[in-house]
């Protein structure tokens, strides 16, 4: 990262929603710069993240409660710290942050959010892909599943293979492929909540990822991605990216978040379409993203920077570094697979997350705990109840 005189500022960041599964990533992006401290509000009050090293004060309250109770802590929790500026980082707190940056802009600075429209477009894919095609911005020609008559027609439209997507959802869950339209009619009948759903025809191609950080439009930070090896129909996130500058990928997200006036951080889904030699947008995800510690391992700290923006502090604009960057499992699968290959082109990489992983080891720690612990206790619920008379 290039020099911003990170020694000369110095601020309180409160995390306002530390269930998230992102924030832990978060945690050791802001750990990495001197001067800050940062304090987390969860509604899990025994949660993982409570352990990181990096956290000065941990906060909890009832999650039953709800929003109401969050924002009360919130405001009880600026006063009483002196907190600089408030980081949301999944998506409910984002858009809580958004509908009400009103109100919470007059307790302290907020890290620039997008508007609550452009937020909305963004996260459900139904509205997303009618605004990119009002927009004439490449995508995958979508329509919405709807249980009638006139579905058939309205499919006729697609070319085929296509793919059935939650409107709402993340990391590929959901997600379902068919060859043919009789396949999708027969799998959505035995399903009514497929009304949920848009089919989208299959791209020929492979994945890549776009990072951004934006203000009224305008990028501040950005990281390109793509997978190492791209698997065919695997629509779960990837362990191994590399990081690269690719002027097509760029030119289309600097199109939509213009056209949006998009604030804050976004992620983009995309696919290079091998027949038409377009990169085209898949999917927009208005939160931060599993592989930010990759972004922090390429040189963009987005959470520092979105700080920094949000402080009202300038920097240049930041793009990554050409790395390989790879996921805890899959560094220690490299490692093996190192001694008995002799091709190594795709076993080495550069950086991985088990370095943060021990630098601030408690959660990890404390997430393999829990888990043991339920499944012990799932297997005792399961043995059958023996009664003596």
């Amino acid at each position: 990262m290039p020099d911003i005189h990170e020694d000369n500022i110095s601020f309180s960041v409160l995390i306002p929603d530390g269930e998230s599964s992102f924030v832990l990533s978060v945690l050791q992006c802001l750990g990495k710069v001197k001067n800050v401290k940062i304090y987390v509000l969860s509604n899990e009050p025994w949660g993982r993240i409570r352990f990181s090293r990096y956290i000065n004060h941990f906060f909890s309250y009832p999650k039953e409660e709800g929003d109401e109770r969050r924002l009360v802590a919130i405001n009880d929790i600026v006063k009483k710290k002196k907190i600089d500026i408030i980081l949301p980082v999944e998506q409910q707190a984002i858009r809580l942050f958004s509908r009400n940056s009103e109100t919470l802009s007059k307790l302290t600075s907020i890290v620039h959010l997008p508007k609550t429209e452009a937020f909305d477009i963004a996260r459900n894919k139904w509205w997303l892909a009618e605004w990119l095609k009002k927009n004439h911005i490449p995508s995958p020609p979508t329509v919405l599943y709807q249980s009638n008559v006139k579905f058939e027609e309205t499919l006729s439209t697609l070319s085929f293979p296509v793919l059935l997507k939650p409107i709402f959802g993340s990391g590929g869950n959901g997600i379902k492929y068919f060859e043919n339209a009789s396949a999708l009619n027969r799998y959505c009948k035995e399903r009514p909540y497929s009304n949920k759903f848009i089919v989208q025809s299959y791209i020929n191609g492979y994945d890549i990822s776009c990072s951004l950080l934006c203000r009224n439009g305008q990028i501040l930070a950005h990281t390109i991605q793509k997978r190492v090896t791209d698997e065919a129909l695997n629509f779960r996130p990837t362990t191994d990216i590399d990081f690269y500058y690719d002027s097509c990928t760029y030119n289309v997200v600097k199109e939509v978040v213009d056209k949006l006036n998009w604030d804050g951080i976004v992620n983009f889904d995309l696919r290079y379409d091998e027949q038409d030699k377009q990169v085209k947008v898949i999917e927009m995800n208005p939160r931060y993203w599993g592989s930010l510690l990759g972004s922090l391992s390429a040189g963009v700290n987005f959470p520092y920077l979105a700080c920094l923006s949000g402080l009202s502090h300038d920097f240049p604009e930041m793009s990554a570094n050409p790395i390989r960057f790879v996921h805890g499992k899959t560094t220690i699968r490299h490692l093996v697979r190192g001694f008995f290959h002799k091709n190594k082109s795709t076993q080495y990489y550069d950086k991985s997350n088990l370095e943060y992983s021990f630098r601030d080891p408690f959660p990890a720690v404390i997430a393999i705990y829990l888990y043991v612990y339920k499944q012990i206790k799932k297997k005792i619920a399961a043995v059958p109840k023996t009664f003596h008379a």
